[in-house]
C-alpha cells in the first residue's frame, strides 16, 4: 500500500446519523439535480419557508485563533474528508465557516463545490434551503441529521472521487443571538415561538401576551394590501400571519377586521395543531 494509501486508511470512520426517510432523500436528490444557475443571495424580507426537508445543520463548534497567534497559523480544517471505496465522505466540521473556506478546501480536492450555510429559525436549521448541480452530477447525503430542533446535528455527504461538475448546496444552520435569519420555518412549527398556537385571528395584543411568556417579542409589523411597514398598530387588531426574523422575534401581519379563513386554509390549521395540548 502506499503512503498515501496508508494515510487514508488510518483515518478515523465519521459519524453516522440515523438513515433519513425516503421523502427527504427524494428532495435532496431532486435539489442536487437542478441545473446550476446564477447564484442569487437571499436577503430580509424575503425569508424562506422551510418545510420539513433534510435534517443538517447545528452548532458542532467554532475555531478560536488568539489574536496574538503567530501569522501563518491557518485555523482548522471546515471540511473532513473520508475515503470511502470509490466516494468521498465529506463531513461539516465548522459550520459557521465562510462559503469562500468551504470551496477553497474543496478546490484542494479537486472539486468545484459551493456550500453555503447560513442562520436558520429552530425549524429550519438543519434543513437544504436551496442549491443544483451541473448536468450528471451525483452527490447524496451521507449524514444529515438534528437531534430536535436547534439541537446538536451531523452534516455529511457522499461525492463520487471522480466527480468532475459543479454544485451548489445551501443548508441552514441554527442563528446566533442577534443574527437574522435568512430561512424561515412556520412560526408554529415545533421548536418556534408560536408552536402549537392558534395565533391566526387573536388579537394583536393577546399574541404578544403569548410571546412574552417564551421570552418573545414582535419586531414590527405589516398592513394592507401592500404590505407595508409598522412599528405598531392597535392592540385590537387581528393577527394574519407571522413569520420568524430573529432568535426571540417575529414579524406579523395585522388588520382592523377579523380574520377570515377558507375552508381549506381551517383544514390547513387544524392539522398543524394535531398532537397539540388542548386548552
Amino acid at each position: 500500500m502506499s503512503k498515501i494509501g496508508r494515510m487514508v486508511a488510518a483515518i478515523d470512520p465519521a459519524p453516522h446519523a440515523p438513515e433519513q426517510g425516503q421523502d427527504a432523500r427524494e428532495l435532496f436528490h431532486k435539489i442536487v439535480a437542478t441545473p446550476v444557475k446564477a447564484r442569487r443571495r437571499v436577503r430580509w424580507p424575503a425569508l424562506i419557508p422551510v418545510a420539513v426537508v433534510l435534517a443538517a445543520a447545528a452548532v458542532l463548534g467554532v475555531a478560536f485563533i488568539p489574536p496574538d497567534a503567530p501569522s501563518g497559523i491557518a485555523p482548522p480544517a471546515a471540511l473532513a474528508f473520508q475515503r470511502s471505496g470509490d466516494d468521498w465522505i465529506v463531513t461539516v466540521k465548522d459550520l459557521y465557516a465562510d462559503p469562500e473556506r468551504f470551496a477553497s478546501e474543496f478546490k484542494v480536492r479537486g472539486f468545484d463545490i459551493r456550500l453555503s450555510i447560513t442562520p436558520g429559525s429552530p425549524s429550519a436549521a438543519g434543513h437544504v434551503t436551496g442549491g443544483g448541480s451541473s448536468e450528471g452530477a451525483h452527490i447524496e447525503e451521507e449524514s444529515v441529521e438534528c437531534e430536535s430542533p436547534g439541537g446538536r446535528c451531523v452534516v455529511s455527504f457522499r461525492i463520487p472521487a471522480d466527480f468532475t461538475g459543479s454544485a451548489q448546496i445551501d443548508f441552514a444552520r441554527p442563528a446566533r443571538p442577534g443574527e437574522r435569519y435568512h430561512a424561515a420555518g412556520d412560526v408554529d412549527a415545533t421548536g418556534e415561538l408560536l408552536h402549537c398556537v392558534p395565533f391566526r385571528g387573536m388579537t394583536v395584543d393577546k399574541v404578544r401576551a403569548v410571546l412574552a411568556e417564551r421570552d418573545g417579542s414582535i419586531e414590527e409589523f405589516r398592513v394592507g394590501k401592500r404590505s407595508d411597514r409598522a412599528q405598531q398598530v392597535p392592540g385590537n387588531w387581528f393577527v394574519k400571519d407571522a413569520v420568524p426574523t430573529t432568535p426571540g422575534q417575529v414579524l406579523v401581519w395585522a388588520q382592523p377586521d377579523h380574520v377570515k379563513f377558507t375552508p381549506e386554509w381551517t383544514a390547513y390549521v387544524k392539522k398543524k395543531m394535531a398532537g397539540c395540548p388542548r386548552g
